[in-house]
């Protein structure tokens, strides 16, 4: 489930002023929405699809179309060009953005932990991170979570070979390392015979939040009342997703022919800690502290990722948030 490098440039600018005129529809139409996902179709975004399967975007009265993203798609330039109301992404790729004086705004998190990991061979001897160094590590080139871990740990002498989605490398190589998610590879290279062991990153002191939903100030500001239509149809497809998983797994297996429905259910039952647990469980789902954003801007500053501080005002807001 793994994201190419968010290409952001300020050229990018101009083209996020464009109105979002054309998706408020009528008062006795339903409000068309688009929202490209942060990768194929899986569980980690399973409350969108889950509230397409149960018609509770279309009870909310919203005509929403949700487009699977993948290694070739921008989220952060389909969302400022005007093409797409809403995108997912990961919070840091929000901070990059901001950087470049791209403003859009965070308004919900799917996940409370990343699940994006490290994944290494059981027999390799690795115990703990700073063991990667003198081994191969395929990682895709300027991720921000490889960047503040190499910085942080120290991690000069990794042999960093370029991630293709492809486990073929790390399979056949039992002293390298790939990058992951927690939720998938893991149960791939399961299938395989192959016995892994992972470092969350999460657990190694990165955890910007996952899937976080994206909009433009514009569309704020001039169609609030259908961002918290939005918001609250989706929090009602998390619950439905774990009431009905059979059903909403299969529309997933019908969008992403890669994910088995056996693999789906097992994805499922790894994500839900990732979606409800955290502060979720006191503040609700999609709910963001700015501690959390505070933090991570000062590591991607301290990394070098960026240079200036960003407001956490910039970066995300709750006001959207259905009650708990």
């Amino acid at each position: 489930m793994e994201k190419t490098k968010l290409v952001a440039s300020t050229t990018i600018l101009a083209a996020v002023l464009t109105a979002c005129g054309s998706n408020t529809g009528s008062s006795d139409e339903p409000v068309k929405i688009t929202q490209t996902m942060s990768w194929f179709a899986q569980p980690e975004m399973g409350g969108h699809y889950a509230a397409v399967a149960g018609k509770i975007y279309e009870d909310a009265g919203l005509d929403v179309t949700l487009q699977q993203g993948g290694p070739q798609v921008s989220n952060v330039q389909l969302l400022a060009s005007g093409k797409v109301q809403f995108a997912m992404a990961n919070a840091d790729e929000v901070v990059l953005a901001r950087n470049e004086g791209i403003p859009i705004v965070t308004i919900f998190a799917n996940l409370q932990t990343n699940p994006q990991n490290l994944i290494f061979h059981k027999d390799s001897g690795i115990t703990k991170i700073e063991d990667l160094n003198g081994r191969k590590v395929y990682t895709a080139t300027g991720f921000p979570f490889w960047q503040y871990l190499s910085y942080k740990y120290k991690l000069d002498k990794v042999q960093v070979q370029n991630y293709t989605g492809s486990l073929a490398g790390f399979s056949a190589d039992k002293d390298s390392v790939t990058q992951g998610f927690a939720t998938n590879e893991p149960y791939v290279l399961k299938g395989e015979g192959i016995d892994v062991d992972w470092f969350l990153n999460a657990d190694l002191g990165y955890n910007p939040y996952g899937n976080v939903v994206i909009t433009t100030e514009d569309m704020i500001k001039n169609h609030p009342d259908t961002v918290k239509k939005y918001l609250k149809a989706t929090v009602e497809g998390w619950d439905y997703y774990y009431a009905h998983g059979d059903e909403v797994n299969k529309l997933i297996n019908e969008t992403n022919k890669d994910y088995s429905l056996d693999h789906l259910k097992s994805s499922q039952e790894i994500t839900k800690d990732f979606v409800f647990g955290g502060d979720a469980e006191t503040h609700g789902l999609g709910y963001m502290s700015e501690e959390r954003w505070k933090t991570l801007v000062d590591e991607m500053k301290e990394a070098g990722m960026i240079k200036k501080d960003i407001p956490t005002s910039e970066l995300y807001t709750n006001d959207f948030l259905p009650e708990k």
